[in-house]
């Protein structure tokens, strides 16, 4: 395969479908991309994670700095297009621009400490399976993350996760009954759990709760009420909440004949801005030119992985995080190459801390 600059290897990428499960092809063009800089080691690991190195890693290393991002996107497909000086298409915002960044800044750094980059799986399902499998064998010092911050934005704290299975127990009837109606069983607690956690503009420190699916009865029997009703909400919370107590309180208001079941918790988090990670991203945005910001993001990230397992983690990228799981996703060209120059001279302003 012949030689890719840093646009081609992003053109590429976007065009290749990678939803979450489904990343081996990412990974292969990602693996080539890799070998095209003076890595000492770079591989596919057991995860389907496209790593490199410039040292020899060996499992028990500790990287001083890692940068990773997501290969995977979403399900959905969405058009690919390209114009002169944006890219449009799944995931050239969430994450492959971010993803394509961190490997040509690591690529073309020259540092003097241990410096890994990694291209994970499975950042889109629930699994987080590439992150997990990666500190299993390469714990860092710190890490950044790829996300979209609009090329200006550190990333500094994403709200928690918790995906909620509830299950109300009615009584199957004739719809011309007095019944058990789970269905108006559920509108009850719904309710209470909006009173509970009001909808509000989105500040940080509130719970957003959605629902997010939900099934009961069937079309072919509209005249029959249904045994039961399964639904789930998706919930974010800051960092200043504890997950458990959050869950109480889901359980604490369901009334009976409602169960509930906690199947994911991510806990928030949030890195403080004196950390090197800040100040040296920050310095390099301001030598690019640009006024820098900290963000404060209401989704979750592998970020919250990393700094659920006391790796100290800042999340950074070029593309407009509104569009993340849209359809009009694209990433202008002149950011994608300015977040590579941002993130080189981010990893040279750490040189002093190791």
């Amino acid at each position: 395969m012949k030689s890719m600059d840093t646009v081609e290897f992003l053109d590429r990428l976007i065009q290749t479908p990678s939803p979450s499960f489904h990343e081996r092809k990412a990974a292969e063009l990602s693996l080539s991309y890799l070998r095209q800089f003076s890595f000492e080691r770079a591989w596919i690991d057991a995860a389907g994670n496209a790593v490199a190195s410039n040292y020899a890693h060996k499992k028990g290393m500790r990287p001083d700095l890692l940068l990773f991002g997501h290969l995977d996107t979403i399900a959905s497909p969405m058009p690919y297009w390209r114009e002169s000086d944006k890219i449009h298409g799944r995931g050239a915002v969430d994450a492959k621009s971010s993803l394509a960044a961190l490997f040509s800044a690591a690529g073309t750094a020259d540092v003097p400490y241990r410096l890994m980059v990694a291209g994970v799986t499975e950042e889109e399902a629930t699994t987080s399976k590439g992150t997990h499998h990666l500190l299993t064998y390469a714990r860092p010092k710190m890490a950044i993350n790829g996300e979209p911050s609009n090329t200006n934005g550190v990333t500094v704290a994403y709200k928690g996760r918790m995906v909620v299975e509830c299950r109300t127990h009615g009584k199957a009837s004739h719809a011309g009954m007095a019944s058990e109606n789970p269905i108006e069983r559920t509108f009850e607690y719904y309710a209470k759990l909006r009173e509970h956690f009001p909808l509000h503009k989105n500040r940080f420190e509130n719970v957003i709760l959605n629902l997010t699916h939900i099934s009961a009865g069937s079309q072919d029997a509209l005249n029959v009420v249904p045994e039961t009703l399964d639904f789930f909400i998706d919930v974010r919370l800051p960092p200043s909440m504890k997950n458990s107590e959050v869950g109480n309180v889901f359980r604490r208001l369901a009334p009976q004949g409602v169960s509930v079941k906690v199947h994911e918790s991510l806990p928030g988090v949030e890195t403080d801005v004196n950390h090197p990670l800040c100040r040296s991203l920050v310095g390099a945005i301001r030598d690019a030119g640009l006024p820098p910001r900290y963000v404060k993001k209401h989704g979750s990230a592998d970020m919250n992985v990393t700094m659920h397992a006391g790796i100290p983690t800042i999340a950074y990228g070029p593309g407009d995080s509104s569009l993340d799981h849209t359809q009009h996703e694209f990433v202008l060209l002149k950011d994608y190459e300015m977040a590579i120059g941002v993130l080189k001279k981010a990893a040279k302003n750490l040189e002093v801390y190791f």
